[in-house]
């Protein structure tokens, strides 16, 4: 008897499991036209994003870092090969987690790799404030830290003595949007030697302000200059890195500032990509068009 009831039990099993997975083919094939569901979802190898924290000697304090890594990074057989890297920074408020779970950067990576758009790289999105909603650090040397030297020396060495990557600027772009945009044309524009690519999303070229009073005081105006890319492009010698810009129609300062700052690259006959594209200040704007920065980024470094 209680051999025929488990003889039972795997027959119904496997009615169950023969229905059943008709009944998810026919459902993919009525949605997608295929057997294996979403094309536009990637079902390949899939990289890794990890979190990690370090002693920053420019901030006097640790911070954190979210790493991508590329699918096989791990794998025996890629253990001499050195990637590329994309360092993001975010905007204010903001945290590093949002180019994860907002930006989808990870799902974009895997997908892009996949489909041979992008070479493997590494992608890493650091801490850009004291916290999400402290006052912006402008990623300058200023009243909140010495954020700008965190960038430029304290990650890029932790990246480089951890991971194996593409040494030199190369080897390197950097990217952000709006306040993470200024920071990265700011840092990149000053470190040529670092930086081989810098990206900017809805950024700005001009410090405003207000920030530069709370983040120099008395030396604000003197600061500011020295620290807007759009006051000293034109003070720079030798070949400039490679650009990729965009603003949305609805950006209002952002656009105005982006479109003045590519005509002046313009004029310098730098390397440029520059769109304008429907949308406004948000990261539906970002998000949608993150994936034609990292393109540029793989098709610009080594």
């Amino acid at each position: 008897m209680k051999r025929r009831r488990v003889a039972t039990f795997f027959s119904v099993a496997a009615v169950l499991l023969v229905v059943g997975g008709g009944a998810f083919a026919g459902y993919n094939y009525y949605m997608y036209r295929t057997l294996w569901g979403d094309p536009n979802v990637n079902h390949g190898a899939s990289g890794t994003v990890q979190t990690h924290y370090f002693y920053s000697r420019a901030l006097g304090e640790t911070v954190r870092y979210l790493i991508y890594l590329p699918p096989g990074y791990g794998a025996l057989q890629n253990h001499f090969e050195h990637y590329p890297v994309v360092y993001l920074l975010h905007g204010s408020p903001g945290r590093p987690e949002d180019w994860v779970n907002v930006g989808g950067i990870k799902d974009k990576m895997d997908t892009l790799i996949s489909e041979g758009k992008v070479r493997p790289m590494i992608v890493v999105m650091p801490q850009g404030n004291p916290s999400q909603f402290s006052p912006s650090s402008e990623y300058v040397n200023g009243a909140e830290g010495d954020w700008a030297t965190y960038i430029t020396r304290d990650l890029v060495r932790q990246i480089d003595e951890h991971y194996r990557t593409v040494d030199g600027p190369g080897g390197r772009a950097i990217a952000g949007l709006s306040e993470g945009g200024f920071g990265a044309a700011n840092l990149g524009l000053k470190h040529r030697g670092e930086y081989g690519v810098i990206g900017s999303f809805s950024g700005y070229f001009k410090m405003f302000p207000n920030d530069a009073r709370r983040l120099f005081g008395h030396r604000a105006r003197v600061e500011a200059r020295r620290n807007s890319p759009m006051d000293y492009l034109n003070h720079l010698k030798g070949k400039l890195p490679a650009f990729y810009l965009y603003a949305g129609r609805s950006d209002g300062v952002f656009l105005r500032q982006t479109e003045q700052f590519a005509h002046e690259l313009e004029r310098r006959h730098a390397d440029l990509s520059f769109h304008v594209y429907s949308g406004g200040h948000s990261w539906a704007l970002w998000r949608a068009h993150l994936s034609s920065f990292l393109i540029f980024a793989s098709r610009h470094l080594e």
